[in-house]
């Protein structure tokens, strides 16, 4: 067997150790084609999962539309947009979407903590009980933090609220309207108290939660695929949300576009997500014009599937012929394993 994949092969048979009852799915897109190979029984492309802070790189796609139609300025601050306390200096639009704001920190943790303690993992949705009245109240509070890059879920929570004065709509009504009619993916939604409540994977979410722009959006396969190569073709619409603005990491010279990861002389961009027992992986490589996404559950609530995804590029840049029939047979061995189970039981 080829190292790459026995590489890839080694990964998924851990993944699949730690979590048994794990539905797992992958697409590919190549100059030529696009592919979707589901490894594990009774799944199919129509499939939704959880992308987690996936969800952030669609706000940052869309904030390129506000740029593009000059109805958004990155450099002026929050307080531009909204009415704040005067007596706080406010990052830039450009400060939150590359999680420079100083906002790291913050989490509602009175809120997060007894959750937590009370409930454990899945289901429990450490935003749960915020409202945007309550986001309001709490930026007319906090002073920011020293700027530097520090990821925050708090960041994107501003944005949407940004959105939504400048368009004088509703976020959800306005990000559902650019993703099913200017993006064509008409299977992907923002999670809400009746789609998540009887949900074994998914935090619960609350329909008016200000963190669902930060991790609440659901997609299948099919919806992923053609957002991610979105990314490609419109490459000069998106530059702004694909510059390389700030390090993330001293020692693998990672840098942050607005929430797309990169590498300083790469061409290719990637992101992870998580929320509750969902786990989603995308990237797309501009030069090479190939983009995948992985879209899981997982059993256990630690386990991520972003060394999966590394590996799987690797295999796609240097032999995807040999990739693709593996990914072919393991696919068949997963459809004989599931015909033979309900055989057995007919």
């Amino acid at each position: 067997m080829n190292k790459n994949i026995e590489e890839f092969n080694k990964l998924l048979n851990n993944h699949f150790t730690k979590s048994k009852h794990s539905k797992l799915s992958i697409g590919i897109s190549t100059l030529d084609s696009s592919y979707v190979y589901h490894l594990s029984p009774d799944l199919d492309s129509s499939q939704s999962f959880g992308l987690g802070s996936v969800s952030k790189t669609f706000i940052s796609t869309y904030i390129c539309e506000l740029i593009n139609n000059k109805k958004i300025d990155l450099n002026l601050r929050i307080s531009d947009y909204l009415s704040l306390n005067p007596k706080i200096n406010y990052p830039r639009i450009r400060d939150l979407l590359t999680h420079t704001s100083g906002y790291h920190a913050f989490i509602p943790l009175l809120s997060s903590m007894s959750v937590l303690l009370l409930n454990g993992f899945n289901k429990k949705n450490i935003y749960k009980n915020t409202s945007r009245a309550w986001l309001l109240k709490s930026l007319k509070k906090i002073k920011p933090m020293k700027t530097k890059y520090r990821y925050s879920d708090y960041n994107y929570a501003v944005v949407a609220l940004i959105i939504e004065h400048i368009e004088q709509r509703p976020f959800k009504d306005v990000m559902i309207d650019y993703i099913h009619n200017k993006l064509g993916m008409h299977n992907t939604y923002y999670g809400s108290y009746l789609s998540t409540k009887k949900d074994l994977y998914s935090w619960l979410w609350e329909d008016e939660n200000p963190f669902l722009p930060s991790g609440g959006l659901f997609s299948n396969i099919d919806d992923m695929q053609i957002f991610l190569n979105y990314q490609i073709k419109q490459q000069k619409h998106l530059a702004d949300a694909h510059h390389r603005y700030s390090k993330t990491n001293l020692n693998k010279s990672v840098y942050t576009g607005f929430s797309w990861n990169s590498f300083i002389n790469g061409c290719f961009y990637w992101h992870i997500g998580g929320q509750g027992y969902y786990r989603s992986y995308v990237l797309f490589d501009t030069k090479k014009q190939i983009s995948l996404v992985i879209l899981a559950t997982v059993d256990v609530n630690v386990q991520h599937v972003n060394r999966l995804g590394s590996s799987l590029y690797r295999c796609i840049k240097r032999n995807n012929k040999i990739l693709f029939s593996f990914l072919e047979e393991y696919s068949k061995q997963i459809l004989n394993q599931n015909e033979l189970l309900v055989s057995m039981y007919d």
